[in-house]
Formats: structure tokens, sequence, C-alpha cells
């Protein structure tokens, strides 16, 4: 028999400006750097006081090479013993020069192949450009240019991409196609736009190759994704630096909290295009520029919401642990719930705004690691504190007899803290710290 059942249920759905504006709310700061820099090359709207296009393009131009002779750059040398020439030996480390030779097969090679393929390598520039024509080298070498040219085909085929290129137009077209890039714009501006670009003429770029402003930015963000040195790649090194998304500090007794975003800039709205909107006649531009308008607004609005929400719940945190932080006492139980009702906002909100993010007073910290459940059924006392007691008890004990789970918690129960035996075994095990019946051997 089949009976038809009616219900009704009530369910907040997120537009997607909210689910825009909690994306952003969750990016910690290099993240939101990144989205930022994205939607400001893609969108005329959207203005910036630091000049990232200005950026990209010095960063280019530290990197711009033009062709030398093999003359010009030996002609300090020209008085000197020739043996002195391998002093343009700058890219000549036993890494760089064990990375290029490992990735050929020298039964592929002659031997004077061999010998020109290290000569090569030699007379690479600091950067990893290879600036000097095969008929130079031939020359120097008493050998045909064609042999020259084969050997320095097969280098550049070699990772890094771009590696051996004459100029940084070569590596970037280089490290293009390796990507696969089929954005014929962009490879236009790469090939025959890169001065312009690098004097800034951007306006002269969008008029000969009929595009728009917002298409040359995109295409200026991601030839500032390539590398301009190829030896960078190269480079070793596993140093890493936390760059804290919170800042506080003491001011009297008073605690100050600022979002380190400062370096990112400060997004604003383009007057010229809004008065290009305001002007236009062509329904199509003027809805194009509104929706434009739109996605600004809403990126200006929750960059603004996400540095107020961070900015109260720090404080809150700040309050609820102040002596932790003054290093006067423990860090206390503290959930996220419990910030939220402060606050009144949703554990949701309180999640996504601590996600990833540092907060740095006298070291940093993650701000996750601050919040952790009271233990058992008491409020006042954190799991953390458990922990550094039951490590501190087992130190202690009697080596011949050690404390089993039951003791530990009877012992911390004299002691004001409520935990079940199991809790011990789990925050035990936590530790690394064995049963009882294994310490005995130890």
């Amino acid at each position: 028999m089949l009976h038809q059942n009616i219900s009704q249920n009530q369910q907040q759905l997120l537009s997607v400006d909210q689910r825009q504006s909690l994306q952003i709310l969750a990016f910690n700061n290099q993240e939101l750097d990144a989205f930022l820099t994205e939607e400001y090359m893609q969108n005329p709207l959207l203005e910036c006081d630091r000049d990232r296009q200005s950026e990209i393009i010095d960063s280019l131009d530290g990197h711009y090479e033009y062709a030398s002779s093999y003359k010009d750059h030996y002609i300090k040398y020209e008085d000197e013993d020739s043996d002195r020439r391998g002093d343009i030996r700058a890219a000549e480390q036993p890494s760089l020069r064990s990375q290029l030779k490992g990735q050929l097969n020298i039964r592929e090679y002659t031997a004077q192949e061999w010998e020109i393929i290290d000569y090569l390598i030699n007379c690479l520039d600091e950067k990893g450009f290879f600036s000097y024509s095969p008929e130079e080298i031939a020359s120097v070498l008493n050998c045909s240019s064609s042999t020259v040219s084969k050997c320095l085909n097969d280098l550049k085929q070699l990772e890094p991409a771009g590696i051996f290129s004459a100029d940084i137009s070569e590596c970037l077209l280089k490290q293009l196609q390796t990507r696969n890039e089929k954005d014929e714009v962009l490879i236009r501006i790469v090939t025959d736009y890169l001065p312009d670009l690098l004097h800034g003429n951007l306006s002269s770029i969008t008029r000969s190759l009929g595009i728009t402003t917002s298409k040359c930015r995109a295409c200026v963000q991601k030839i500032g994704e390539l590398n301009p040195r190829p030896i960078m790649n190269t480079e070793t090194g596993n140093t890493g630096f936390i760059v804290p998304d919170i800042l506080i500090s003491r001011d009297g007794g008073d605690w100050m909290v600022t979002l380190n975003d400062g370096w990112m800039g400060e997004y604003t709205f383009n007057d010229y295009y809004i008065k290009m909107m305001q002007n236009a006649t062509d329904p199509e531009l003027k809805e194009y520029f509104r929706g434009k308008l739109e996605r600004a607004r809403l990126i200006v609005n929750s960059v603004d919401r996400r540095r107020e929400t961070i900015t109260r719940i720090v404080r809150a945190i700040l309050e609820l642990q102040n002596s932790f932080f003054l290093g006067q006492g423990p860090l206390l139980p503290m959930t996220m719930e419990q910030i939220a009702n402060e606050l009144d906002i949703s554990t949701s909100t309180v999640s996504r705004a601590i996600k990833n993010k540092y907060i740095q007073y006298r070291r940093p910290l993650l701000l996750r690691d601050l919040f952790t459940a009271p233990a058992g059924d008491q409020a006042d006392v954190s799991s953390d504190k458990v922990r550094a007691r039951i490590d501190a008890l087992v130190r202690q004990e009697d080596h011949t007899r050690p404390l089993s789970d039951d003791k530990i918690a009877c012992i911390l129960k004299q002691e004001g803290i409520r935990v079940s035996r199991r809790t011990v075994a789990k925050y035990r095990q936590q530790m690394g710290i064995p049963d009882s019946r294994v310490r005995v051997y130890l």
C-alpha cells in the first residue's frame, strides 16, 4: 500500500557572494595576496595602490639581456694570460654542471662534442643565459659551427626550461612551450612586445594587438609567473620562514591587534573606468562595466569584513588567554564555540577565520593550536595541562613500581583534576609513553 507524505524543510542556501566572502575569510595572507593579484589583473574596475604591473616589469627588466659578442665579453682579458678566460665561469658550480650533464647520454656524443658541451656550460653567465654565436665559439675551439650548434641545441632542451637562451624573450618562450601554452596573445607579447612591456607601454600593446586592458593585465600576470633567470631554479635551500598573519603587541596595559597585510597594498575602485561606465551609451559595454564594478565591490567589502572579523576573534582570544600570552599562566581550555558565542557569530565563521593563520607576539603560533578542549568535566583545566602533569608524574615515578593509568587518575583527582582512567591512557599514548607493564623493563 502506497502512502504519500508531504514534509516541509527550512534550509538556508548561501548566495554566490556569501560563498565568495567566506572563501576570502578562510584565506591566509599569502593565499589572499595571490587571489587579489589575479582579480586585479582581470578586473579593470579594481585598483591597487601597490603597482603590481610595475613590480612584475621591474623584475623582468632586471634580467633583460641583449646579446654580446665573445670578443666584447673578453675585452678586459686581452692583455692577460689566456688561462684567465676561466674567470667567466660564473655558473660553474659542480651542482649545476652535474645537473646539466647528467641529463645527457654521453654515448650519443663524440669526445670532441663532449668537450664542446663542457665548454658551453662554462660560458653560461650568472643568470643562465648564453649570449654568444656558434661561430664565435667555433673559432675559439677550432671546430665547425654546425657541431657547436648541434651541441647548443641539445643543451637548450635541458631543465630548467630556458637554460642557454640568448636573451630573456627566448627564455620565457621556452618556458611557455614547456607549459604547452596556447594563448597566442601571450606568445605575441613575449615574442614581439617585450621591450614595450619592460618600458611600461601597455597601452601601445593593447592598441597594436586589439586587446582589452584586462587581457593585457592577465598576460602580464602570467609572464610574471615565469622565471626570468634560469639558474634560479637550480639554487638549493630548504630554509622555511613563517610569515605571521596577525601581529599583536602591548601598548601600556592594552593589547594591540594588527593584520600583517599592509604589504599587499590597498584595493579600491578605478575612477577612470567608473566615469567611462557612467558615460557609456552602449548597453552591452555598460553591463560589462556594471558586472565588473559589482565584483570589485564584493572583493573590497569582503576583505574589509575579513580584517574586522579576524581582529574581533583575536581580541576575544587575548581576553581569555591574557595570562598565557603574558607568560604568567598555562593555556586555558578554549573552544571555537565559546568564541563564537562571545562574539555572536557562527562557529564555522571562527573556524574559517583561524584556518592556517599564524599569530605572533613573542613567537609565531598557529591560531588553531590555541584552541583546546577541557579535560573531563572541568572547564578550567586544559588537556595540555593534564598531559604535562601526566608526563611529570611518569618522570618522577619509581621505575621499579611504575604508576598505572588508574593510579595516575587517582593522583590527578586528589590534585583537583578529574579525568577518567581511559582519558589518562589516551593522553599517555598520544605522548608516546609506554604502558606501566612495559615501563618496568625500561
